[in-house]
């Protein structure tokens, strides 16, 4: 499958490498998908606003903007950019699987089983969507369901090293043990990616790539966005930011942000949330 968007895939599954340097004939669009790929994700974001400007009917500069709000601890954006895209390309089930990982970010497990369920409705062997699905599930307490969905996951999905990393990260080969969603993808000016096992490291036993690493010197053309360390963050960007290091491989990272998050979050409802992400990556390795 080949589109025009960055993937976003939740806690165990494939990631998603970009298809290729075709022009997407949006000179917006594939500044920013160079932006995202180097790191760069206020730029990138800044640059996708400007492909939503000249197309509005753009489901790639939706999706790509919603997948780098994602990045930047933006879940509520993120889910606001997959809204539209869904408004625009209603039949896709990339974007339901795109916008369920979003609201497993943001805490909203029913939403995301929604999504999931959805996705699996229109592509029956969407193997992530329903492992993604069981994880969603484990997440809300629903451990029974959860393991049937891991189980369909393994049955529908035809690439051998995608079901062993399955088969790790719900512990179906060892005790039970939680696991964690499928993974973000990369930006890329095809119409879908194409996924491929990348190297370096694992989220829930899935080989993802390292992180980006934003560039030395900014772009020569200006960008509003500021830099990060200039940004304020809360307890609920600190959270979606640690979903994203997860799914980019940086489990470290992503316990820091999340644990940094449970001590500054006040609210009892949103604490349990992190609880529950956290008691989920640390029992998941």
């Amino acid at each position: 499958m080949l589109r025009k968007t960055l993937l976003t895939t939740v806690l165990v599954g494939c990631s998603f490498a970009a298809a290729g340097c075709v022009s997407s004939g949006s000179p917006a669009l594939d500044r920013g998908i160079a932006h995202y790929r180097s790191g760069q994700y206020f730029f990138a974001v800044n640059d996708f606003n400007d492909a939503v400007r000249q197309d509005p009917k753009s489901v790639a500069a939706y999706v790509n903007r919603g997948i780098t709000r994602l990045r930047l601890g933006e879940p509520t954006a993120a889910i606001e950019d997959y809204n539209r895209a869904i408004q625009l390309a209603s039949s896709d089930p990339d974007i339901y699987f795109d916008r369920g990982n979003a609201l497993v970010s943001a805490g909203q497990y029913g939403p995301a089983i929604d999504d999931f369920t959805r996705a699996i409705e229109l592509s029956p062997n969407f193997g992530r969507a329903w492992f993604n699905r069981g994880t969603a599930r484990a997440l809300a307490g629903q451990s029974d369901a959860a393991r049937q969905d891991w189980q369909q996951a393994l049955a529908v999905e035809s690439d051998p090293w995608a079901r062993s990393a399955m088969r790790r990260s719900a512990g179906l080969e060892a005790p039970p043990a939680a696991t964690s969603l499928a993974v973000a993808g990369q930006p890329t000016t095809a119409g879908t990616v194409a996924p491929a096992p990348p190297p370096g490291m694992t989220t829930g036993g899935v080989a993802l790539p390292p992180p980006a690493t934003v560039a030395a010197t900014p772009p020569a053309s200006p960008a509003a966005s500021p830099a990060p360390s200039e940004r304020g963050i809360d307890a609920r960007a600190l959270a979606a930011r640690g979903m994203s290091r997860e799914l980019d491989g940086d489990h470290a990272g992503a316990l820091a942000d999340l644990r940094a998050a449970l001590a500054m979050e006040p609210d009892p409802a949103r604490r349990d949330h992190l609880k529950n992400l956290l008691r989920l990556l640390e029992t998941s390795r």
